[in-house]
């Protein structure tokens, strides 16, 4: 895994790659940082979270490695993202960014947008997060069956932020073709992060998190992501013949010079 720097809204971001795929390699403290500059200087940012199914489909599937370049930020969602990287890093998720974006939203009275889920669990969804966050102006919603007039609302509420939750790839896809048409500055994917907030989907508890088994737990309580158990597994695989191939080829650069 190569670290490089890309330009970032105007400052220098470090990234690693995990099977090719790019992954940043920062905090949300820089995040939040990044986001007041971007708001300020009235430029696009894009988040994108990548896990390990992400990754197998860009590999897999042209049209995501396209969709995932028009990105700016690369998120380390997944814990096996985490793992396969050589360096420690922060594993930070669409909903862990979602929720420190609406106190940094709260904080400097930034407009925020929910578009997706369906139209029930986008109303709770708000109502939690005017719970926590009493002071979040959230500006405007729209569940993500109703595309008709989105980007009109979203203009017309005049969002600073807007945090897209239509599942992969669609929500990627709506976000890099509609970016330009759309006033608000910040984008960010948050996949079923609605449908956590309305209650209607658990989140694994914080020791789980912090086990690194968010992804089991959500198959367990979802026995439909049971299928996507192959695909994990190639990743592992790939990840390990990686790590492999660049571990022999330190060696024998090293048995060079000796």
């Amino acid at each position: 895994m190569l670290y490089c720097t890309r330009q970032k809204v105007g400052e220098k971001m470090k990234e690693t790659t995990v099977l090719g795929i790019r992954v940043s390699v920062t905090t949300k403290e820089e995040l939040v940082a990044l986001v007041k500059q971007s708001i300020t200087q009235d430029r696009k940012l894009t988040f994108v979270a990548i896990n390990a199914r992400k990754v197998m489909r860009a590999k897999e599937q042209k049209e995501m490695a396209d969709l995932l370049r028009t990105f700016d930020v690369f998120l380390a969602d997944g814990a096996s993202i985490v793992a396969a990287c050589d360096e420690p890093m922060e594993r930070i998720t669409g909903i862990d960014l979602m929720e420190t974006l609406c106190a940094h939203a709260q904080e400097l009275h930034l407009r925020v947008f929910l578009y997706g889920s369906t139209k029930e669990h986008n109303q709770k969804a708000q109502a939690a997060l005017q719970k926590q966050f009493p002071f979040l102006r959230i500006v405007g919603s729209i569940d993500g069956y109703e595309d008709a007039d989105v980007i009109q609302r979203i203009n017309q509420s005049q969002a600073n932020i807007v945090f897209v939750a239509k599942g992969t790839p669609a929500q990627e896809r709506w976000i890099a073709r509609y970016k330009q048409e759309v006033c608000a500055n910040v984008f960010l994917g948050i996949g079923g992060a609605l449908d956590i907030w309305s209650g209607s989907l658990q989140r694994a508890p914080e020791w789980i998190q912090r086990l690194g088994f968010e992804w089991l737990f959500r198959m367990l309580l979802q026995p439909k992501r049971l299928i996507q158990i192959p695909e994990l597994i190639r990743f592992q695989r790939l990840v390990m013949k990686d790590r492999k191939k660049r571990q022999v080829r330190k060696h024998g650069i090293t048995e060079e010079r000796n």
